[in-house]
């Protein structure tokens, strides 16, 4: 084989295996995003966009998405009053994990460990 010939077939194959991996991330990034946007509840899309993807999942026509509109917001409003309950619940659980493991942790791990629930309850 001739040295030419040899270096075309390793830029050949060096370019097909760019090409592989490159695929790989870009279809890892792609599918992370779907996923991302598939989790989207109400709250960070926005109500009426929660509201579209369950009527355009059913296939509702006009005169069903009159009636099934008020239903979905009736059932939206529960689930915000359960998930707000819920969340004090959550709360109040992890403040008794606090007080009970207080005793047992040094003063720098106690500032560490309020530091954390504090970032936890900005975000919720």
């Amino acid at each position: 084989m001739t040295p030419e010939r040899k270096k075309a077939l390793i830029l050949i194959a060096t370019t097909f295996i760019v090409g592989i991996i490159s695929g790989a991330l870009i279809l890892g990034l792609v599918m992370q995003k779907t996923n991302r946007k598939e989790k989207i509840g109400w709250r960070e899309g926005g109500r009426e966009a929660f509201i579209q993807k369950i009527l355009t999942v059913m296939d509702a026509d006009a005169s069903q998405e009159k009636e099934i509109r008020p239903l979905i917001e009736e059932t939206m409003t529960e689930i915000d009053s359960v998930q707000a309950h819920t969340d004090k619940k959550i709360r109040g659980i992890i403040d008794s994990l606090e007080v009970r493991v207080k005793p047992l942790l040094k003063e720098e791990q106690l500032k560490k460990l309020q530091e954390f629930h504090k970032r936890g309850r900005i975000k919720n």
